[in-house]
C-alpha cells in the first residue's frame, strides 16, 4: 500500500502521484524523445523523458482536476491551433493577437503562476533556482480562487520562431525586468517572463508593453528572431563553459516545430 502523505496544494493527507513541474506536451516529442536537463547546482546535464515530476507533492484530485485545467488551458492557447491575428509580419518579427472570446483568462494566468508555485514547492533539483518567498503562499490563493493579487504574476508571452532547434530546451530561470523579480519559463518555443510584483515597475508608463501583458483584454505573442538569437548565444556561451568544466551535454534533436 502506497505512503499517505499530505498534498501541498489542499493540505490533506492522500497518496500524492507523480505531479509534472512542466506539463509533458510542454517537452517536444516527448512521446517518442527525451530532453534535456541540467543540474542547478552541479551543472551537470542528464538525459531525462517525459517531463520532470515530483512525486510529493500533489494528489491525483488536486493535479488532475484542478491544476490539470489550468493545464488544458495553456496547452490548448500555446500548442493548438487557437484563431491568432497577425498584425504585423515581416521577415524577422511577428505580433499576433488573440481576441478575449478565444481564451479564459483566469485558467491561462493560473497555469503560469501553477508552475512558478509547482517548481518553488518541489524539491527537484532541476528546479532548485525557484524560490518564491513571500509569494508562495499568494500564488496557491490566486490557484485556489481565494485572491486575485492583480499586480502580481505580471506575464509576457515571446515566442521563437518555428523550426528552431533551441525550441527544445526547457528550463526555469530568474530574471530582472527594471530591478524587479522575475522568472522566465523556456519550453516549447516560447519564453514566458513572469515579473512577480509588478506594482511600479517602468512597463507601466510603456502602452506597447502594457498592451502585451496578459490580461482579460486580449493577448499579444511577441515573435522575434532576434530575441531567439540572443537567447540562443546565451544557451550556447552556457554550455561552452559547462564544457570547459568537464560535462559533455547531449545534441538536441532537431525541431519540429
Amino acid at each position: 500500500m502506497k505512503q499517505r502523505s499530505i498534498c501541498k496544494f489542499c493540505g490533506q493527507e492522500k497518496k500524492l502521484i507523480k505531479a509534472h513541474i512542466i506539463p509533458r506536451s510542454f517537452y517536444l516529442d516527448y512521446k517518442h524523445g527525451q530532453y534535456t536537463s541540467v543540474d542547478s547546482i552541479s551543472g551537470k546535464f542528464k538525459i531525462q523523458q517525459s517531463g520532470a515530476y515530483d512525486k510529493n507533492i500533489l494528489c491525483a484530485d488536486c493535479d488532475g482536476k484542478i491544476i490539470g485545467e489550468f493545464d488544458k488551458e495553456g496547452s490548448r492557447i500555446l500548442l493548438k491551433e487557437v484563431p491568432r491575428t497577425a498584425i504585423y509580419n515581416n521577415y524577422d518579427k511577428a505580433i499576433y493577437y488573440l481576441a478575449p472570446e478565444h481564451y479564459n483568462h483566469k485558467y491561462l494566468r493560473n497555469f503560469f503562476i501553477s508552475i512558478l508555485w509547482r517548481a518553488s514547492i518541489s524539491n527537484l533539483r532541476e528546479f532548485d533556482i525557484v524560490h518564491l518567498g513571500e509569494y508562495e503562499d499568494k500564488a496557491l490563493k490566486i490557484l485556489k480562487g481565494k485572491e486575485e493579487y492583480k499586480n502580481l504574476f505580471k506575464t509576457y508571452i515571446y515566442k521563437y520562431p518555428n523550426g528552431k532547434d533551441y525550441n527544445h530546451f526547457t528550463f526555469i530561470g530568474k530574471s530582472k525586468v527594471a530591478n524587479h523579480n522575475a522568472y522566465v519559463i523556456n519550453m516549447a518555443g516560447y519564453f514566458i517572463q513572469i515579473i512577480l510584483n509588478g506594482k511600479n515597475h517602468p512597463y507601466n508608463e510603456i502602452e506597447q508593453m502594457q498592451n502585451m501583458l496578459v490580461d482579460d483584454k486580449g493577448i499579444w505573442i511577441f515573435e522575434s528572431e532576434d530575441l531567439y538569437n540572443q537567447h540562443r548565444k546565451l544557451a550556447h556561451n552556457k554550455m561552452q563553459e559547462m564544457w570547459q568544466k568537464g560535462f559533455k551535454p547531449p545534441f538536441l534533436p532537431k525541431s519540429r516545430i
